[in-house]
C-alpha cells in the first residue's frame, strides 16, 4: 500500500489543535506536501456521524493521514479498513467492523475516513486515528465502554512512536483495491462476529461476519441483512 508520506510528503506535528482532520483538510486544499498531521492534544476531535471523541492531553494518539495517491479511489472504505489493520498491529489490539479498535469488550480507539477535495476537485481519503494510550480515567458517559493501553497492560506509551509504527506498517500492506487482498490481515484481528449493530433503519442486528466486498453480514430476527461499508462510512 502506498504510504501517505510517499513522494516526499512529510509530517506536520502540532502541540494543540481542535481537530487533526480539519488541519489535514486545510493542508489538502492548500496543496501542501503533507501526508501526516499529528497532534499532542486534540480538543474537538470527532468520530463517525460527528460524535465527539474524548482526548486527554498527552495521553492519546491523535493523527490524520492524507492519502493523495488514492484520490478518486473506487472503494475508499478499503483505504480506511487497511489503516485499521496497521493500527491494530502497532497497538496490539483487535478490530470490529468497520472502524473500531478494541481490547476485550471495550473500545480502545477508532478510525474515521472522510473524502475531501484537493485543488483539482478530486476526492482524497483522509483517515483519522484516535486511540487511548495513557488514560486511567474516562468521563462517566463512556467509562464502561472505553479503555486504554495503560489500563489493559500497564506502562506508559509514546504517541509519536506508535504513530510512526502505524505509518511504517501501512507501507507493508497490500494494495487496498479488493477485500480479498485485505481480508487475511483483517481476519487476524477481527472481533466482528456476535457484535450488535444498530442499522440505519433503527433495527438491531447481530453480526455474522464480513462479506466478499467488505460489507457487514448480519441477522435481524433471523433474517439475513447486509450493510455496505461505503454506506456505513460515508452515507
Amino acid at each position: 500500500m502506498r504510504s501517505p508520506i510517499a513522494q516526499g510528503r512529510g509530517w506536520l506535528e502540532l502541540d494543540d489543535v481542535e481537530s487533526t482532520q480539519a488541519i489535514a483538510a486545510q493542508c489538502l486544499a492548500g496543496d501542501e506536501p503533507i501526508g501526516v498531521v499529528f497532534a499532542q492534544d486534540q480538543t474537538a476531535g470527532y468520530g463517525r456521524f460527528k460524535r465527539p471523541w474524548f482526548s486527554e492531553p498527552g495521553a492519546s494518539l491523535t493523527m490524520s493521514l492524507i492519502f493523495h495517491d488514492y484520490a478518486d479511489h473506487p472503494k475508499p472504505y478499503l483505504v480506511g479498513m487497511a489503516v485499521a489493520c496497521a493500527a491494530a498491529g502497532a497497538l496490539h489490539c483487535r478490530l470490529r467492523w468497520p472502524n473500531d479498535l478494541t481490547l476485550g469488550e471495550r473500545k480502545l480507539g477508532g478510525i474515521l475516513t472522510e473524502l475531501l477535495p484537493d485543488p483539482a476537485g478530486r476526492k482524497v481519503p483522509i483517515v483519522g486515528i484516535g486511540a487511548n494510550l495513557n488514560q486511567i480515567e474516562f468521563p462517566e458517559s463512556i467509562a464502561e465502554k472505553a479503555t486504554s493501553l495503560a489500563l489493559e497492560h500497564g506502562g506508559s506509551y509514546s504517541a509519536r512512536s506508535l504513530a510512526e509504527q502505524i505509518v511504517e506498517r501501512i507501507a507493508l500492506l497490500p494494495e487496498p483495491d479488493s477485500w480479498a487482498k485485505l481480508f487475511p490481515i483483517w481476519d487476524l484481528f477481527d472481533m466482528t462476529p456476535g457484535k450488535i449493530y444498530r442499522l440505519p433503519s433503527g433495527e438491531e442486528a447481530i453480526s455474522v461476519g464480513i462479506g466478499s466486498e467488505g460489507q457487514l453480514l448480519c441477522s435481524v430476527d433471523g433474517e439475513s441483512r447486509t450493510v455496505l461499508a461505503a454506506e456505513a462510512l460515508f452515507g
